[in-house]
């Protein structure tokens, strides 16, 4: 009797869709909101790219103000065209700098013709280090007069979807970095 029954169900074809449906379901979901979330992500990241190179070039001409002056009205400037997509709880926009007073590097001699320093070749160790150094950094935070600044912004965005904050193991740190060189003098407007 059990056996006839069991036979009979195993035949039938009823409910087929829904078992389909619900064994295909959360991959679809999840496919659906990788792909939205892929889109929403990169345009953050779009965003922040433009956001820090229009308040690099903003810092770069407003060298009549003091730097820390400069720097709150970089991070305001860039959290004012992010503010559409919010920083993840908890977290803050980090700005780091570096600046140089030139990017030639200490000079060498480029005995093999290819533009760039090899081993052996002589340099002027302007630091004296002892070792060839790319850039020379200096101190301050934004430079002054002529200077160029490298900006890397760091900023943290939560996903639309909170399940997927677990698959990306909390908040997604997208970064942006751009360089600028200051006026080369302090023009009053």
């Amino acid at each position: 009797m059990i056996a006839a029954r069991l036979s009979a169900l195993r035949q039938r074809e009823d409910g087929v869709a829904a078992v389909e449906f619900a064994m295909l379901a959360p991959a679809m979901i999840l496919l659906l909101s990788g792909t939205i979330e892929a889109a929403h992500f990169l345009m953050v990241q779009t965003t922040l790219e433009g956001a820090v190179t229009n308040a690099a070039r903003e810092n770069a001409v407003s060298l009549t103000l003091d730097e820390d002056t400069r720097f709150a009205n970089m991070s305001g400037r860039v959290e004012g065209i992010m503010q559409y997509y919010p920083v993840a709880n908890g977290e803050k926009l980090e700005i780091e700098t570096q600046v140089y007073a030139s990017f030639g590097g200490e000079a060498f001699e480029d005995l093999n013709g290819n533009g760039r320093h090899d081993e052996g070749e002589t340099y002027i160790d302007r630091n004296g280090n002892k070792v060839w150094d790319k850039a020379l950094s200096k101190g301050g935070r934004l430079g002054d007069v002529g200077d160029v600044v490298s900006y890397r912004v760091t900023y943290p965005v939560d996903p639309f979807f909170p399940f997927l904050r677990q698959i990306f193991g909390g908040p997604l740190r997208l970064t942006s970095s751009t360089v600028a060189r200051n006026e080369p003098e302090r023009s009053i407007l």
